[in-house]
């Protein structure tokens, strides 16, 4: 039995995740999930409804929940796809939502879950990437000996 982490910080790409997930776990296999939710709207879109005074305060409000709410509700989703592939395919899986990022406790689980392989989604999306400090965890990736398939949006980074 082996045991893999796949830590999405992106909901993109998603069907090419679970390819990989299906070459990749076997029957017996754990998968340890863990997704971000994020609580607000990515600063990019704030740009683009910036004028308050034309749209209205309750307008941009109203849109920034509703994208939150999707991007949420993508995840939750997923987390009920992948449920569904684990009890298919025969792979226990452990799932948790982060629904506030906190770098150093998924450090610390990466290190403690004596994994065989780790998979991490991050986002071509600026908010997203600075809300994890993406910058930081592949530079402690990079000092971890441990396999890491690493995507962005589902596209499989090449090193």
């Amino acid at each position: 039995m082996k045991k893999y982490m796949l830590v999405l910080f992106s909901y993109g790409g998603l069907k090419k995740i679970n390819e990989h997930l299906e070459k990749n776990i076997k029957p017996n296999d754990k998968l340890l999930l863990r997704a971000l939710l994020v609580k607000e709207a990515p600063k990019l879109f704030e740009h683009l409804i910036s004028d308050v005074g034309f749209l209205g305060e309750k307008v941009v409000s109203d849109v920034e929940n509703s994208v939150v709410d999707i991007y949420q509700e993508n995840a939750k989703d997923y987390l009920d796809e992948i449920a569904e592939m684990a009890a298919a395919r025969g792979f226990k899986l452990d799932k948790k939502l982060i629904e506030e990022q906190n770098l150093e406790n998924i450090k610390k689980e990466i290190k403690e879950s004596d994994l065989d392989g780790i998979f991490i989604n991050f986002s071509h999306n600026e908010f997203v990437s600075n809300q994890v400090k993406e910058d930081e965890l592949k530079k402690w990736l990079k000092k971890i000996k441990l396999p890491q398939d690493i995507f962005y949006d589902g596209e499989k980074k090449n090193d």
